[in-house]
């Protein structure tokens, strides 16, 4: 039962939320001004009107970029699914053959068209246009479908765009922003679950931590991408470049942190579990801090006070586990299965060091080195 709320409750999110307010209501305007305007154009059969309200429906998305790209590869379906339709009419009537013949073969080479990838969204409307071309414009009186259906999914189009355009154009990296927050946090969150699992292991807790990372950083991604896509063809856009290049950054920040959490988990519940029953009482305690350390620091926002301090806390935390390593003296498997954790740590400390004021001091430098040297002999 609570998973069905949660289920409702996200939906509600999604389809009620501002931007989405937003749309709908733009989507509203937009289909009711093509609906009055057709009426007004020469050359259009009003009974066919209802296609302008149809192609705002097609464009209308939430970024002007996408609406225009829609918009035109939408026309040039149809334009080519309307000429396939045209001409296997022509050839019905010249040679008085059965209907369902050229019915057969539009539907065919339609949905060969429509393999072509760079039709976009022209794709999945050419054969559509061709079969209503080729069964409609045949009846008594509808000579004029071809150039009607055309113009009129025309006029919807351009309304769209233009209603899109003009009216509050969208711009998502408010929204991208608070998404890399929660991203920033859900890692930290996984990485406490990480030293948890060193102090008393839980694999299975790893396995679900680990699972539900993934899925938030696809999504994550999803919104970023959509959010610099807003700002394309966008007039609102230039005032926002500051964000959007903050986003990148967080971004690619963040994809490092998500990664290096990734191996770690690998390391510490994945392929591996002797790889903790190898560690010593103290040599766990150092890593689990460690791993804490670096928690604090993928949570802190770029922007806090406290970054540059959770900084040196988690390089020193890093520095106290790597004295910990084995000497040369133990088996190459063995010190390899300590160094390697130490460089998924390394990775997330640098994965914030770009937004400090400064670097820490190179405290864990000199094994860095030597966990290189060793990186040509992991135990993966």
């Amino acid at each position: 039962m609570s998973q069905v709320r949660a289920r409702l409750r996200e939906g509600r999110e999604h389809a009620l939320n501002r931007d989405r307010l937003l749309l709908a209501a733009k989507t509203a305007a937009a289909a009711a001004i093509a609906w009055l305007i057709v009426p007004l154009l020469p050359f259009v059969n009003n009974e066919y009107s209802y296609y302008a309200p149809f192609g705002v429906l097609v464009v209308m998305y939430p970024t002007v970029a996408a609406t225009a790209r829609t918009g035109g590869q939408t026309l040039l379906g149809l334009a080519i699914g309307i000429g396939l339709g045209v001409g296997a009419l022509g050839a019905t009537e010249l040679f008085d053959i059965p209907p369902v013949i050229p019915l057969a073969i539009v539907v065919g080479v339609g949905v060969l068209l429509g393999g072509i990838h760079r039709l976009g969204a022209g794709r999945d409307i050419l054969a559509v246009a061709a079969v209503f071309v080729l069964l409609l414009a045949g009846q008594a009186g509808a000579d004029d479908y071809p150039l009607s259906y055309l113009v009129t999914m025309g006029v919807g189009i351009v309304v769209g765009l233009v209603v899109n355009l003009v009216i509050v154009p969208p711009l998502y990296f408010q929204r991208a922003g608070g998404k890399l927050n929660a991203l920033r946090d859900a890692t930290g969150d996984v990485l406490d679950t990480f030293a948890d699992h060193v102090d008393d292991p839980d694999p299975a807790q790893v396995d679900t931590a680990r699972a539900d990372l993934d899925d938030l950083t696809a999504e994550v991604r999803r919104e970023v991408t959509e959010a610099d896509e807003s700002g394309r063809a966008n007039p609102r856009g230039r005032r926002h470049r500051q964000e959007q290049q903050d986003n990148a950054r967080r971004m690619a920040s963040m994809d490092l942190a998500v990664a290096a959490t990734r191996d770690l988990a690998e390391v510490v519940a994945g392929r591996d579990p002797a790889v903790l029953d190898d560690m010593t009482e103290d040599v766990k305690a150092r890593f689990a801090e460690a791993i804490r350390a670096c928690a604090d620091l993928t949570r802190t926002p770029i922007d806090d006070d406290a970054l540059d301090e959770r900084l040196t806390a988690a390089h020193d935390a890093l520095g106290r586990y790597v004295n910990t390593l084995p000497s040369a003296s133990v088996t190459s498997s063995t010190k390899a299965h300590r160094i390697e954790p130490a460089i998924f740590l390394r990775r997330l400390v640098d994965a914030s060091t770009p937004f400090a004021s400064a670097e820490p001091d190179a405290a864990a430098d000199d094994t860095q080195d030597d966990a290189r040297s060793e990186d040509d002999t992991p135990a993966r």
